[in-house]
């Protein structure tokens, strides 16, 4: 079946020279579509004894610079020419760092921009508007020698600041003890100006914590073991600010060696996850905010973001994602943009789940996906489609939201079932979404089967709801498409929503 020319996906690479390690990422993108398809790091702690001497790691430049030769090689046999190279806390501190980076681009020849703290501020700022651009609050992003602060309020950055708050730049460790450690964090915090991380307007206080970087994922990590979360993705996970500080309270308390036994914690971050902690707990002080959310995006997606022009930046996250999603899986988005006008009078019979524009968004990326499923095993292409949905590399979907878009694509090839992650249906989900979104699904199947999949053939089909009775109607001269099989799924629809079915011609 032909989709129409679909925009290219462009290949774009981040080499990230951090304090502690040095990455390649490359994204595969298409407009606020950023998806990693290859991620590699060296661990070089750089910034290891830089408060201390002044100077980079010895032993860490020399893994750095073997890390981005190799970086260079990987990214020529990939083709990928769009190359952004950025260095940040303890290049910006050492007194050797611009030397480390003159060394870089005559061996390797890539030109490394050392940022300044506001400047990584900002990039990290524009790492969470890109993965949600409705944020509302403050960005605290954690590395390795640093910790910056941005307010943000509807998408719009405030000035931001930096503070040498990062591990590497305390000299933490393992053995670090934290009645030593916290009177010099709470100082540090103390100089805090209120005016460099309020958000751009006075519209509102910052309400909520957006928190970047892997020290702030791994205390989600703990958190979700805790409570048994059944949907173990990180970006926009979300805690009240009670719950983060009980947990940082007792993280704060716990010997690295029994943090490793958590799934999915390194070593090496349970060493100074108790000082994550701790720096959390203290955060949380000082500033007013209602919960923590945690943002997989940060300043490598920010730099990304912020190359775009301000047409493409408009572009939602959720709905680019989706189109990128559906054309590498081979599937009609021009058809699923056609059934979101059929299946207006089906979203009309219910309470928008998540306020009208978020509903609004989240139906037009179901209709979007009506077709994913489209060449995988029929005998398992709706439990497949589920799971794809569920942990596709989608941004800006709360996960709830997320768990209704993959409900409602499963029911599309399901019909009114549930899949085999039941027990994540029903904690995410309340009654009302679930009929919501099984509604919709079942509208996506009804609309395949009376059309083949096609737009043209949709067109000449329409619902109507009347009273207690959902219509399926046809020209006379169409009544061929009024066969048994779309007959099946208008009744399966109209059971979900509590009607009648009427076939019309």
């Amino acid at each position: 079946m032909s989709t129409g020319k679909f925009p290219d996906l462009i290949d774009k690479a981040v080499i990230d020279v951090g304090s502690n390690s040095v990455r390649l990422v490359v994204f595969r993108t298409y407009y606020t579509f950023f998806h990693p398809i290859f991620n590699e790091k060296v661990t070089a702690s750089l910034g290891r004894g830089v408060s201390k001497t002044g100077y980079l790691n010895p032993d860490g430049v020399r893994s750095a610079i073997s890390a981005i030769i190799r970086f260079i090689h990987i990214l020529k046999a990939r083709n990928v020419s769009n190359v952004y190279a950025v260095a940040t806390a303890a290049v910006r501190d050492a007194k050797d760092g611009q030397e480390f980076l003159d060394h870089i681009q005559k061996v390797c020849g890539l030109q490394v921009q050392k940022l300044s703290g506001l400047q990584e501020a900002r990039f990290s700022a524009l790492g969470v508007i890109a993965g949600e651009p409705e944020a509302d609050g403050l960005m605290a992003d954690l590395g390795g020698s640093s910790l910056e602060l941005v307010g943000i309020t509807n998408g719009k950055t405030g000035t931001g600041s930096s503070y040498r708050l990062g591990p590497l730049a305390l000299g933490i460790d393992k053995s670090f003890i934290a009645a030593d450690i916290r009177p010099e964090v709470a100082k540090i915090l103390d100089q805090i100006d209120p005016v460099q991380i309020k958000p751009p307007t006075d519209s509102k206080k910052p309400k909520t914590l957006y928190a970047v970087g892997g020290a702030w994922r791994s205390l989600a990590l703990v958190h979700m073991e805790m409570r048994g979360y059944p949907l173990h993705i990180l970006h926009n996970y979300r805690m009240s600010k009670k719950e983060a500080r009980i947990l940082a309270r007792l993280v704060e308390r716990q010997s690295p060696d029994s943090l490793v036994n958590i799934p999915g914690l390194s070593t090496k971050r349970a060493a100074t996850l108790p000082y994550a902690a701790l720096l959390l707990r203290e955060l949380l002080r000082k500033v007013k905010i209602d919960e923590v959310v945690i943002s997989s995006f940060g300043l490598r997606e920010g730099l990304l973001f912020d190359d775009l022009s301000d047409d493409d930046a408009s572009h939602h996250p959720v709905l680019s994602s989706v189109d990128a999603l559906a054309h590498q899986n081979w599937s009609s988005v021009q058809f699923g943009r056609s059934v979101e006008d059929w299946m207006a009078p089906v979203f009309a019979h219910y309470k928008p789940p998540f306020g009208k524009s978020r509903t609004k968004m989240i139906q037009s990326a179901m209709c979007r996906l009506a077709d994913i499923g489209a060449r995988m095993h029929p005998d398992h292409r709706a439990q497949i489609s589920f799971d794809l949905i569920l942990f596709a590399p989608f941004v800006g979907l709360t996960h709830s939201e997320r768990t209704a878009l993959a409900l409602a694509v499963f029911c599309r090839y399901a019909g009114p079932g549930v899949p085999m992650n039941v027990s994540l249906i029903m904690r995410l989900l309340d009654e009302n979404t679930r009929s919501w979104a099984t509604a919709t699904g079942c509208g996506l199947r009804c609309a395949a089967a009376v059309s083949g999949r096609t737009s043209s053939l949709l067109a000449r089909t329409s619902l109507h709801v009347k009273k207690s009775i959902i219509e399926l109607r046809v020209e006379k001269k169409d009544g061929m498409l009024l066969t048994s099989s779309p007959a099946r799924r208008l009744r399966d629809l109209a059971d979900v929503m509590g009607l009648q079915s009427q076939l019309l011609d």
